[in-house]
C-alpha cells in the first residue's frame, strides 16, 4: 500500500465499531508514516480523514475503481 492507493474497508475493518460510518465507502491513502499506533491516513470521501491500521483496509482492484 503506498500514498495514492485507492482503499476500502477490510472485512476486519468493517467489524469495528468506531468504523461503521465508513463502511461502503471508498478513500484515498493521503499519507503513511513508520511509528505510531495508526499509521495510514486515509480521506475518505464523505466522511473526512481517518488513520487506520494496514489490517482493517484492502486496496481496490483495477475492475472495482470503475
Amino acid at each position: 500500500m503506498k500514498v495514492g492507493d485507492l482503499v476500502e474497508l477490510s472485512a476486519a475493518g468493517r467489524k469495528i465499531l468506531y468504523c461503521r460510518n465508513l463502511r461502503k465507502k471508498q478513500g484515498i491513502v493521503v499519507e503513511m508514516s513508520d511509528q505510531g499506533m495508526y499509521p495510514i491516513l486515509v480521506f475518505w470521501f464523505g466522511a473526512g480523514q481517518h488513520s487506520h491500521r494496514r489490517p482493517t483496509l484492502k486496496l481496490l482492484s483495477k475492475r472495482e475503481k470503475r
